[in-house]
């Protein structure tokens, strides 16, 4: 699909990478997923557990809202914390949508190119987040939980949705922009 200069147009290298492409080109392909898998991976260590990050949100969630909204601060501070895994994986998946995007170009295929970087992404996104709950089973002050994986996926899969419609949207734009001029649809009235 051509959206993809409407969408990643400030982004996307100006060629496609391909296997032949130099170093830099895929570099500047992969680097934010890589840039964003090394800021989930710190997010898993045990100095982001709950344990830890309840005071400081705590903090502010009173500053913003005042100090009855902490009444239930366990629970809003779960919300918070879910929300993040929601948020954070489905920017990870974008971002190995973009990557897949710009690396699929030209490679022949029946299935379309934005459906394969939507899978890829999507299983990514999936295998992130089972690698980020592994790790966490193995961190004193943190927990590993299907649960997260399954609401990182979600994650994925929603803003892959969202940039699934924003694609499609720009690709009829495009289209019906480019039909010949026609007569209005509604008769205009010649007083």
């Amino acid at each position: 699909m051509a959206s993809s200069l409407l969408v990643f147009g400030g982004y996307a290298p100006p060629q496609a990478v391909s296997m032949a492409a130099p170093w830099r080109e895929r570099l500047r392909t992969w680097l934010p997923v890589l840039t964003f898998t090394l800021l989930l991976a710190f997010e898993s260590t045990s100095y982001l557990g709950s344990d830890r990050t309840s005071d400081p949100l705590r903090r502010v969630v009173e500053a913003l809202f005042g100090y009855d909204v902490c009444v239930n601060w366990e629970a809003i501070h779960h919300l918070i914390r879910k929300i993040g895994h929601f948020i954070g994986y489905g920017i990870f998946s974008f971002l190995c949508f973009r990557a897949f995007w710009i690396t699929l170009y030209g490679v022949a295929s029946r299935i379309p190119r934005q459906l394969r970087a939507f899978a890829l992404s999507i299983l990514t996104t999936f295998l992130a987040g089972a690698l980020d709950e592994l790790h966490q089973s193995f961190v004193p002050n943190r927990t590993g939980q299907f649960s997260d994986v399954l609401l990182d996926t979600c994650g994925g899969v929603a803003l892959c949705f969202v940039l699934f419609l924003a694609m499609q949207t720009f690709e009829w734009i495009k289209k019906v922009r480019a039909l010949p001029n026609r007569e209005p649809l509604l008769p205009v009235a010649v007083h």
